[in-house]
C-alpha cells in the first residue's frame, strides 16, 4: 500500500522535494532583482555596505607641490538577520490510498509556491520604505512617473540594471501601464480604430505584457499590496539592484524535509526558507504608489 512505511514512502519523497524546489524556482520574482549574500558558516546575519556618495564638490583644484585635504570615505553597515520561514503539511496514508489526485506532486508544488510567495512578500514590502516617490495615493499611473523614477535613480548614480516592479492592476488594470500604451476610446457614438504607442504598444497587444519600458525591466508580483491604507492604491516601486539586500542562510535559501510518523500513519513534509531582508541604500529605490481602484 502507498506510503504505509518508510521504505515504500521513499519513492514519493524525492518527487515531493523535487517538485517543491522546481515550484519555488518558477514562482520567485524578487530574488534575481536584489543584492544577495550568503551567511558565513556559524553566522545568522549578513552586512551590506551603504557607501556615501562622493560628488564633484569633493574634488578641489590644486597647486603643484601643495598638500591636498583628505576627504573621508564613509560607509554604513546594513544588517540582514536570517530567520526561518516555515510551512508544514501532513499527508496521511488513507488520503494517499483513497485519492485520484497526485497528492505527492501537488504537495511539493504547494509548499514551494507558498515559501516563494513569502520571500516575494517580504521583499516587496521594503518597496514601501523608499523615501523617494513618484505619483501618490489617488493618482493614476502615468508614463511621466516612470521617467521620473528613472530621473531619481540616475541622479543618485544608482547602477544599472533598473527594475520596475508593479502589481497586477498596475500592469493590466484600467489604470495600469498597458492602458497607457494604447487608445481605443469612443468619440460620440463612433468607435475609432485602436492607436498604439509604437513598438511598445504593439508588444502589449501581441503578448499582453511589456518586458521593458523607459530603461526599466518590468516585473510584476501578486504579493504587492493593491489596497494600501484601504485606499485602493498599489505599492509598486522602481529600484537598482543595490537598493535591497537579501541575506540567505549558511546552508542555502530553501530546504524541504520529510519524516515518517507511524503513529499517525502519515508523512510530514516541512518546507523552510532561510533569509533576512534589508533596505541597503534608500536613494537606489523609488516608491511608485498609484491608484488602481
Amino acid at each position: 500500500m502507498a506510503l504505509t512505511n518508510t521504505s515504500t514512502a521513499a519513492g514519493g519523497l524525492g518527487r515531493t522535494i523535487g517538485d517543491a524546489v522546481i515550484a519555488f524556482n518558477h514562482t520567485n520574482v524578487m530574488f534575481p532583482l536584489v543584492t544577495v549574500q550568503q551567511c558565513a558558516k556559524g553566522s545568522n546575519h549578513v552586512n551590506f555596505s551603504d557607501w556615501t556618495k562622493l560628488t564633484s564638490g569633493n574634488v578641489t583644484a590644486a597647486t603643484q607641490a601643495t598638500t591636498t585635504t583628505a576627504v573621508a570615505i564613509t560607509t554604513a553597515a546594513r544588517t540582514a538577520t536570517v530567520s526561518e520561514h516555515v510551512i508544514a503539511s501532513t499527508v496521511s496514508d488513507l488520503v494517499l490510498m483513497g485519492s485520484n489526485d497526485d497528492i505527492v506532486g501537488q504537495a511539493g508544488t504547494a509548499l514551494g509556491n507558498a515559501v516563494a510567495a513569502k520571500l516575494d512578500d517580504d521583499l516587496v514590502e521594503l518597496g514601501k520604505g523608499f523615501s523617494q516617490t513618484e505619483a501618490a495615493a489617488g493618482t493614476a499611473l502615468a508614463l511621466s512617473h516612470v521617467f521620473g523614477s528613472m530621473r531619481q535613480l540616475r541622479s543618485a548614480s544608482a547602477p544599472f540594471p533598473y527594475s520596475l516592479v508593479l502589481s497586477p492592476k498596475q500592469v493590466w488594470g484600467s489604470k495600469g501601464i498597458i492602458s497607457l500604451l494604447h487608445d481605443d476610446a469612443v468619440t460620440g457614438s463612433n468607435a475609432k480604430p485602436m492607436s498604439l504607442m509604437g513598438a511598445k504598444g504593439e508588444e502589449a497587444m501581441s503578448t499582453g505584457f511589456v518586458g521593458s519600458i523607459a530603461g526599466f525591466n518590468v516585473y510584476w508580483s501578486d504579493q504587492i499590496d493593491e489596497d494600501v491604507g484601504s485606499g485602493g492604491d498599489a505599492a509598486g516601486f522602481a529600484m537598482s539592484k543595490g537598493g535591497i539586500g537579501l541575506g540567505i542562510g549558511a546552508e542555502g535559501l530553501f530546504r524541504v524535509a520529510s519524516e515518517r510518523d507511524e503513529m499517525l500513519r502519515a508523512v510530514n513534509y516541512v518546507a523552510t526558507g532561510f533569509w533576512g531582508e534589508i533596505e541597503v541604500k534608500d536613494t537606489f529605490g523609488v516608491y511608485v504608489l498609484t491608484d488602481v481602484s
